[in-house]
C-alpha cells in the first residue's frame, strides 16, 4: 500500500531537539497550524504513561510526513537519530517523501540526510519561498488569502485582471515596456502580440501596477475586450466619461475627441485582448476558439476590425506625430489597420511575447513552493518550452500530488513524448485527469459558460454547495480556474476552457447546457420589457446559446422569434449578432435548410439570416439563402414563397440583376393574387415601384407605389407608408438628376423632393410613437432628407441630416446604406467648394461598394468621380466604369439615369 492509499491522523510529526523547543513552538508550529496543517508534537500529543519509544513509533506511523528540525544539537541527540532512522525504515529511498529535512541552523549533515533536498531556514535566500516549499510538501495551499491592493484610485481600471498568484519573471519584457512608455512621441502605440497561454494579460497587468508611476501617468485606462459587451464603442464612451470630456452624438466625433485627449502627455490607455475586436475572434463562440487560423485568412479579412471606427482610431494613433499619450494593446492577431504593404505604420511598435526564460521558469517553480535542484527545475520547465500556462498547470498539479506533493519529481509521471505542442497538451491532460470526477465535472460546467460566472450562479446549478466550494478551491490551487476578487467571478483561460469543454461527451454537454438553459430561462428578460441596448438582451441570448448547445434547436428558434428577433432586427439593428445566433442552426451548411422540424420555421430562419446578410453588406450571400428559402416553400406554402421572392428582388436590384428581379416580382404578384394575400401584393407593388425607379419608368413606378401605399394607408401601417414614401423620394431625386442633365430647371421638383423626404421622416417617427422605433427607417429618412436639402442648396441642413444618417448607420453597421450616405456627403463637400474632402469621401464610398459588390451604387460613385475630375483620362476612366456598372442586364434592364449620364460624359 502506498501513502496515497492510506489515511493518516496527522499531516506531519515534528522531530526536534528539546533545546530548540521555543523556536519550534513559536516560529514553526504556530504558522503551520494557521495554514491548516495538523501537526503531531511530543509535549502535546504523546499519550501520558506510554513509553517514549512506542510514542515515537506511533507518531511516525500516524503522520503522513516527518519533519526533521536540524541543528547541531539535533544531530548530537540519540533520540532524534532514532526517529529519523525509523522513518527511513518505512521509506528507505524516500520515494514517498516521508522524510522532510528542515535546516534550522547551519550544520554538517550525515550522508543519509544530505542525499535529500532540504528546506533551508538557516540562511534562506528567500524565506517566503522556503515556506511555500514546506507548505506544498505538506499538501497545503501557499496561495495568498487576498490580493494586495496596489492600484492608484484615480486610474480607470474598468475590468481589473484577476492576477494569478506568484507572478514572476518577464524582467526583460517589463524593461522593454517601460522603455517604450518613457520614450518620446514617435511611437505612441505598442502592440504586445502572442498566442493564447503566454501570459499577455498577466504581464501587462503586473507591469502596469508595479512599474508605471502614478505621478507621471495620473490618467490610466485598463479596458479588457474579453469582457461581455466590452465593445470598442463602449470603450470610447467610458474613456471619454472618465477623462471628463463631453460625449458627442456622432461616434466618429467621439473617436476624434479621444484622439484629441491623447495629445495630453499624461494619458495611458491599455487595450487588453484586442483580438476580440477583430473578425477572427469577434463571434459569440470566441471563448471556445483556439489559435488554429488559416494563415491566408489571417492575412486577409480576419484581421480587420469589426468596427470601422476602431480601424480609424488605430491608424490615427499610429500616424499622428502630435500625440503625447500612449496606447498599449495586447492581442493574438495583429490588426491590419496598423500596416502598410510590407511594414508597420511608423507610430506603431510591435513586441512578440514568447516563452519564459529558463531562469524565470525556475523562479516561478520556487515561488509556487516546488522543491528540487535548479537543474531539476530547469529540466522540468524545458520539457514544455517554458510555456507559461503549461508551467502554471504543472506547478498546480505538483502541489496537489498525493505521493510527491511539492517535489518536481512528481512531474516525471507525465507523458513527455511528441513535439513541444504535444507535450504542452499532455500537461493539460495530466492536470485534467488528476481531478476527482466531481471536480472535473465542475470544470467542464464552468467551461459551458460564455463568460466569467459568479459563485451564486454556480451554486444554483450545482447539487451541493459544500462540494462546490471544495471543488473551486481545488481548481484554484491547480491553476485551472482563476478568480476575479473585484467582481467575485470565476473564469478559465481560453485554452483550458476549450479543453475542458471538448472533454464533455455529446450527452454530457447537452445535459449541462440544458441545466444552464433552465437557469437562464428563469432570469431571462420577458418580451414585454423595453429594450434600449444589446446588453438588455444578454440573459435571453445566454438562454438561446445554451438551448443551441443542448441541441434544442426548435426551442431555440421559438425563443429567438419571441424574445430576440424584433428587438435585434428592427430596434437595435444588430445584424452581426443575428448572423452569429442563427448560423449554428445550419449544421449542414447554409446551402441546406437549418436543423429545424417545421418547414415554416426553416424558411423563416433562412430569410432572417438572409436579411441580416443583406443589410450587413453581403447581398450575394443573401441571394443564395433566398434560393434555399424558395426551395423550402415551393412544396406548398405559396404565401411565404411570395414574401421570399420579394426579399430576393431587393437583393437582386442592388447587385444589378434587374431582369431576374422583374421575373421574380411577376411570379410573386401572381402567387399573392391566387392566395388573396393583399399584404404580400402590397409588398410586391412596392418592389415593382423600386425596380421601375431604377429602370427610369417614372409613370409605372408612380403607379406601383400608389397601389402599395393605398394598402398601407387603409391598414394604418405607418412603417409600410414610410418605406413607400422613401421610394417616392428616391424617384424624385433621380428625376432631378435627369432634369439637370437635360438642362431643365424644374423648381417644383426640388421642393417636392424636400416635402417627400420630410414625410418619410414623419412616418418613421409615427412608427416609433405607435409601436417601436425602426432604426433602419430613421437612417434612410435622414439620408434622403439630407440629399434633398443638398439639391435645394440648403447646405447647413444637409450637413446636419447626412451626419445624423451616417452616425445612426454606423452605430448599427447598416452597410447597405453606408456607401450611399457617404456619396451624398461627398456631393455636399463638392457643392461647398471642398474638392479634396469630396474626393476622399467618394473613394471611401467606392471602396465599400466595390467590396460589397453594390453595382448601382458603384455606378453612381464613378459618375461623381468622373464629374469631379479635370484630367480627360480620369473622366473617361470613371465614366466607362459608370457605364459598365449601370448597364446591368442591358437596356431596357439598365440603371437608366446613371447609364445615360455615363454615355453623355463619354460623348
Amino acid at each position: 500500500m502506498t501513502d496515497a492509499d492510506q489515511t493518516f491522523e496527522y499531516d506531519v510529526f515534528i522531530s526536534y531537539r528539546s533545546s530548540d523547543r521555543a523556536w519550534v513552538k513559536q516560529a514553526l508550529l504556530g504558522p503551520l497550524e494557521s495554514k491548516g496543517v495538523k501537526a503531531c508534537i511530543d509535549y502535546r500529543d504523546f499519550p501520558v504513561g506510554m513509553p517514549t519509544v512506542k510514542c515515537i513509533e506511533e507518531a511516525i506511523l500516524k503522520s503522513k510526513k516527518t519533519l526533521l528540525v536540524l541543528s547541531p544539537a539535533y544531530l548530537e541527540s540519540r533520540w532524534t537519530a532514532f526517529e529519523n532512522i525509523l522513518v527511513s525504515t518505512l521509506d528507505p529511498s524516500n520515494q514517498d517523501f516521508r522524510l522532510l529535512p528542515l535546516l534550522k541552523e547551519k550544520c554538517e549533515l550525515p550522508l543519509r540526510i544530505k542525499a535529500i533536498n532540504s528546506l533551508n531556514f538557516a540562511e534562506p535566500e528567500d524565506e517566503d519561498i522556503e515556506w511555500r516549499k514546506l507548505l506544498t510538501a505538506l499538501g497545503k495551499s501557499s496561495e495568498p488569502e487576498t490580493p494586495e491592493p496596489e492600484t492608484p484610485t484615480k486610474w480607470h481600471l474598468k475590468h481589473p485582471y484577476p492576477m494569478p498568484s506568484n507572478f514572476t519573471g518577464r524582467e526583460q519584457e517589463q524593461r522593454e515596456l517601460t522603455a517604450w512608455l518613457n520614450s518620446g512621441s514617435e511611437q505612441p502605440l505598442y502592440i504586445l502580440r502572442a498566442l493564447g497561454g503566454f501570459g499577455k494579460s498577466a504581464l501587462t497587468w503586473y507591469w502596469l501596477n508595479h512599474a508605471v508611476e502614478e505621478s507621471r501617468w495620473p490618467r490610466v485606462v485598463w479596458w479588457s475586450f474579453y469582457e461581455q459587451d466590452a465593445s470598442f464603442q463602449a470603450f470610447v464612451v467610458s474613456t471619454l466619461n472618465y477623462l471628463g470630456v463631453g460625449i458627442a452624438a456622432n461616434p466618429k466625433d467621439q473617436v476624434e475627441r479621444l484622439l484629441d485627449c491623447l495629445r495630453n502627455p499624461e494619458i495611458l490607455l491599455v487595450l487588453d485582448g484586442f483580438e476580440r475586436e477583430l473578425r477572427a475572434y469577434s463571434g459569440l463562440s470566441a471563448c471556445y476558439q483556439g489559435d488554429e487560423l488559416d494563415e491566408l485568412e489571417a492575412e486577409k479579412s480576419w484581421r480587420n476590425c469589426c468596427n470601422p471606427l476602431a480601424d480609424a482610431f488605430l491608424k490615427a494613433v499610429s500616424a499622428l506625430s502630435t500625440l503625447q499619450g500612449k496606447v498599449l494593446m495586447t492581442t493574438r492577431l495583429l490588426p491590419r489597420a496598423v500596416e502598410v504593404p510590407g511594414a508597420l505604420l511608423a507610430g506603431c511598435k510591435l513586441g512578440n511575447l514568447g516563452n519564459l526564460s529558463p531562469s524565470d521558469g525556475v523562479a516561478f517553480f520556487q515561488a509556487n513552493g516546488i522543491r528540487g535542484t535548479r537543474a531539476e527545475l530547469e529540466a522540468g520547465g524545458e520539457r514544455y518550452g517554458f510555456h507559461p500556462l503549461s508551467l502554471r498547470l504543472l506547478a498546480g498539479g505538483i502541489v496537489k500530488d498525493l505521493r510527491q506533493a511539492g517535489d518536481i519529481r512528481a512531474a516525471q509521471r507525465i507523458d513527455v513524448s511528441g513535439d513541444l505542442v504535444q507535450r504542452q497538451n499532455h500537461v493539460l491532460q495530466w492536470a485534467y485527469e488528476n481531478l476527482d470526477a466531481a471536480v472535473r465535472q465542475l470544470l467542464s460546467r464552468i467551461a459551458c459558460f460564455r463568460s466569467p460566472v459568479t459563485f451564486e450562479i454556480l451554486e444554483l446549478v450545482s447539487e451541493s454547495a459544500t462540494q462546490l466550494e471544495e471543488g473551486l478551491q481545488d481548481l484554484l490551487e491547480r491553476g485551472l480556474v482563476y478568480r476575479d476578487f473585484n467582481t467575485s467571478r470565476f473564469d478559465l483561460h481560453p485554452i483550458v476552457r476549450r479543453y475542458a469543454y471538448d472533454r464533455l461527451g455529446q450527452k454530457e454537454r447537452a445535459a449541462e447546457h440544458q441545466r444552464l438553459a433552465n437557469y437562464f430561462e428563469a432570469v431571462s428578460v420577458p418580451a414585454t420589457v423595453k429594450v434600449e441596448r444589446l446588453e438588455d438582451l444578454t440573459p435571453a441570448i445566454e438562454f438561446y446559446h445554451h438551448l443551441l448547445q443542448a441541441k434544442q434547436f426548435d426551442q431555440a428558434i421559438k425563443l429567438f422569434d419571441d424574445r430576440l428577433a424584433s428587438q435585434l432586427y428592427f430596434q437595435l439593428g444588430a445584424y452581426r449578432t443575428i448572423t452569429e445566433l442563427l448560423k449554428p442552426l445550419f449544421v449542414d451548411g447554409e446551402s441546406k435548410p437549418p436543423c429545424l422540424s417545421s418547414k415554416q420555421d426553416q424558411g423563416w430562419t433562412v430569410n432572417e439570416l438572409g436579411n441580416s446578410y443583406a443589410l450587413a453588406g453581403q447581398p450575394h450571400n443573401a441571394i443564395a439563402l433566398r434560393q434555399v428559402a424558395a426551395d423550402i416553400y415551393k412544396s406548398g406554402n405559396e404565401k411565404y414563397l411570395a414574401i421570399t421572392l420579394s426579399n430576393l428582388v431587393k437583393n437582386q436590384i442592388v447587385v444589378g440583376s434587374l431582369q431576374r428581379a422583374e421575373r421574380n416580382l411577376n411570379c410573386g404578384v401572381v402567387l399573392c393574387q391566387e392566395k388573396s394575400d393583399e399584404r404580400g401584393e402590397a409588398i410586391a407593388h412596392h418592389q415593382r415601384g423600386l425596380l421601375n425607379v431604377y429602370l427610369g419608368n417614372w409613370a409605372t413606378a408612380h403607379s406601383e407605389l400608389q397601389q402599395s401605399d393605398y394598402y398601407w394607408e387603409q391598414n394604418d401601417h405607418s412603417q409600410g407608408e414610410c418605406l413607400v414614401q422613401a421610394c417616392h423620394t428616391q424617384k424624385i431625386l433621380l428625376q432631378i438628376r435627369e432634369d439637370h442633365r437635360q438642362d431643365i430647371n424644374e423648381r417644383d421638383r426640388l421642393s417636392t423632393a424636400l416635402s417627400s423626404a420630410r414625410r418619410t421622416l414623419d412616418f418613421a417617427e409615427e412608427t416609433a410613437r405607435t409601436g417601436y422605433p425602426v432604426e433602419r427607417d430613421f437612417v434612410q429618412a435622414y439620408w434622403l432628407l439630407g440629399a434633398a436639402h443638398c439639391v435645394n442648396d440648403n447646405f447647413t441642413e444637409s450637413e446636419t441630416h447626412l451626419t445624423e444618417a451616417l452616425t445612426r448607420c454606423r452605430r448599427i453597421n447598416l452597410v447597405e446604406y453606408e456607401a450611399g450616405i457617404i456619396l451624398d456627403l461627398a456631393r455636399l463637400r463638392a457643392a461647398t467648394n471642398n474638392p479634396t474632402e469630396a474626393q476622399r469621401l467618394a473613394q471611401e464610398a467606392l471602396d465599400l461598394s466595390t467590396r460589397c459588390e453594390y453595382v448601382l451604387q458603384s455606378a453612381d460613385i464613378h459618375l461623381f468621380l468622373a464629374q469631379q475630375a479635370s484630367d480627360p483620362a480620369d473622366i473617361r476612366h470613371h465614366a466607362e466604369h459608370a457605364r459598365d456598372f449601370a448597364y446591368c442586364d442591358g437596356p431596357p434592364y439598365c440603371y437608366r439615369v446613371a447609364y445615360e449620364e455615363a454615355l453623355a460624359l463619354l460623348e
